[in-house]
């Protein structure tokens, strides 16, 4: 089966403008079911970033994007919302071919993305622009300003998704934003760059409002590290993230840092094993195992151990691996060979250490970059100390759940876990005691687990947090103006 597309083309938006980027990088994109070339990975020229920062510079020094207010924001969320919605299965498909999701699932999360703009929106009416204290007849209003130009760097294992919900909430707090995607996965931002440049055009918006630039770590650290970006928000790989860290560290440009982790499953003595399992299973194949939140270390009961993993094993039976184009695939290709290496390389290690790897899933007759999913078991859980991020799980046995949950805390471990057992109560327990920003217990879905949730992302995991306003309160900063009082003491 071969994709039916041309593969997008890379193109810069840099103050009203589209340009072709100047640099062919020596990486390339590639069709992840046949490992064909589609096309080379592309950079923005230094000179041409170095614009696109002057513009949005400008545009925020002027204050004219501020003084539009929140109506002319709420115009371009709701054409971005309407025309991510009309896109939605073209921005599937290249997601798809992107990081090898099958294409189900991709449009699916597709189909999310005007939805989670129009939650930027809503947002920014609850946060507001400010609002009136209580100064005793003195005029006094807190205001929520924007905080500058944003620079937002996606990653490519939700390559689109993750951009537009940093990219709505930035452009909801009146922030100018450069959009860098990444350069593994870059097609489906520009499907969003296409949107929000037709958009900015009908509503005869300042042009800088949006740009959006190409490559990889040179063109990153030439923008985060400029003095004018004010905040930063990236999601990617723990090196990436100190990378990020340290640029915009000089120049003291807000943070927020979602670095991913090596997240835990404790199995409870009285956890239902079906259950457990085809949970598990769902959590470690959902995204081809490529997403944050994905588990990868279960500790669990020694007295349950050999059941799990008959259980597991089982549930991957009933897995499809295939091309991601194929409706029938559960499991597509890794999104590009080196993090194929990569997770062969973590397995390896752990085989090292005593481990044996179990597969039961063949790999379809195709030379792209299929990695059967694999449950590594036998060796003790300390010795599983660093994430994944593939469709891979480590099993450990322990001799008791306190222990299970002691085990649970790794030099990785802050982003996410999971507490199975039968006493939902006593679930609730040991999961409150996992030192994580979100704990699920008897699941491994995806979407937040109620309306409010909140998650600081803690320890490696990163820097910030999400939450039903985080998002666009953390490119806004807060200014107290007001009618000094001479009757204070001092």
């Amino acid at each position: 089966m071969a994709a039916t597309h041309e593969p997008k083309q890379q193109i810069d938006y840099i103050d009203g403008a589209w340009s072709v980027p100047a640099h062919q990088l020596p990486g390339t994109l590639d069709d992840p079911n046949t490992g064909e070339v589609r096309q080379h990975q592309v950079a923005t020229d230094a000179a041409e970033v170095e614009r696109a920062l002057a513009a949005a510079h400008t545009l925020h020094a002027d204050g004219s994007w501020e003084a539009a207010g929140t109506e002319a924001r709420i115009a371009l969320l709701d054409r971005l919302a309407d025309g991510l919605d009309a896109r939605s299965a073209e921005i599937g498909f290249e997601d798809a071919m992107g990081n090898g999701n099958p294409l189900r699932i991709a449009t699916q999360m597709a189909r999310y993305l005007g939805p989670r703009v129009r939650s930027a929106r809503d947002q920014l009416l609850e946060v507001g622009t400010g609002t009136d204290l209580d100064g005793s007849g003195r005029p006094v209003r807190l205001l929520r300003r924007p905080l500058g130009p944003a620079a937002v760097l996606a990653p490519w294992n939700a390559p689109t998704f993750v951009g537009v919900a940093k990219l709505a909430s930035a452009l909801a707090a009146g922030c100018p934003v450069i959009l860098k995607p990444s350069e593994w996965a870059p097609a489906g931002c520009q499907i969003v760059a296409e949107v929000l440049a037709q958009a900015v055009d009908d509503l005869d918006l300042p042009p800088a409002v949006f740009q959006l630039v190409h490559g990889a770590a040179a063109v990153g650290a030439q923008v985060v590290g400029d003095p004018r970006i004010r905040a930063v928000s990236f999601t990617g790989g723990g090196a990436g993230g100190r990378a990020v860290a340290a640029a915009a560290a000089p120049h003291f440009a807000a943070l927020q840092l979602e670095l991913g982790g090596h997240n835990p499953a404790v199995v409870l003595q009285d956890a239902d094993i079906s259950v457990t399992a085809a949970a598990l299973v769902d959590g470690m194949t959902k995204l081809n195992g490529q997403w944050c939140e994905a588990p990868g270390k279960v500790i669990v009961h020694e007295s349950r151990h050999d059941e799990l993993v008959d259980a597991l094993l089982d549930e991957l039976r009933s897995r499809t691996v295939g091309h991601c184009m194929d409706d029938a695939t559960d499991v597509g290709p890794i999104a590009h060979s080196s993090h194929r290496d990569h997770l062969t390389g973590r397995i390896n290690d752990l085989v090292a250490r005593g481990g044996k790897a179990l597969t039961v899933n063949e790999l379809p007759d195709l030379s792209g970059w299929f990695l059967a999913p694999t449950l590594v078991v036998g060796t003790a859980a300390e010795d599983s100390t660093a994430e994944l991020f593939g469709p891979v799980m480590s099993v450990h046995a322990s001799s008791s759940d306190d222990s299970s949950i002691a085990a649970a805390t790794g030099p990785e471990t802050g982003l996410a876990g999971f507490v199975f057992g039968a006493d939902v109560d006593r679930a609730l327990g040991a999961a409150a005691r996992i030192p994580a920003g979100e704990v699920r217990v008897n699941g491994c879905k995806l979407a937040d687990l109620a309306d409010g949730s909140e998650q600081t992302f803690w320890n490696s995991a990163g820097m910030g947090g999400h939450g039903p306003t985080d998002m666009v309160r953390f490119f806004q900063g807060s200014q107290v103006v007001g009618l000094d009082d001479p009757a204070l003491p001092i």
